[in-house]
C-alpha cells in the first residue's frame, strides 16, 4: 500500500508560503490525502496544478484523496479537473493499489 502525504493547512493564499517552502519534497509524491483540508482556493488549486504539471513529466498522474467539496466547482470553473485523479475514499482507493 502507498502512502499519501497528508494536508492538513488550508490550501489558501494565506498558506502558500508554507506549502511552496515545503514542494521540492511533496511534489515527490503523486498521492495527496485532503480529507484533513476544510478550504481551498483558487491559490492552493493553482498550487495543484503546478504539483500535477512536476508529476506530467514522469506521466504520473496526481491522485487527490477525500477532495473537500469546494474542491469540484473550483476545478470545474478554472477548467483544470484533468490535472487530476480525485477519488473521494482514501482508505477504499489505496487497498485498490
Amino acid at each position: 500500500m502507498t502512502r499519501a502525504e497528508p494536508l492538513t493547512l488550508p490550501l489558501t493564499r494565506d498558506q502558500l508560503a508554507s506549502y511552496w517552502a515545503q514542494r521540492e519534497q511533496l511534489f515527490t509524491h503523486n498521492r495527496v490525502d485532503l480529507s484533513g483540508l476544510r478550504e481551498i482556493d483558487s491559490i492552493g488549486l493553482a498550487f495543484l496544478v503546478q504539483w500535477s504539471q512536476s508529476l506530467a513529466a514522469d506521466a504520473r498522474p496526481l491522485t487527490l484523496y477525500t477532495p473537500p467539496a469546494s474542491f469540484y466547482p473550483l476545478a470545474d470553473l478554472y477548467g483544470v479537473g484533468e490535472f487530476f485523479a480525485p477519488t473521494d475514499n482514501l482508505a477504499e482507493s489505496l487497498n485498490e493499489s
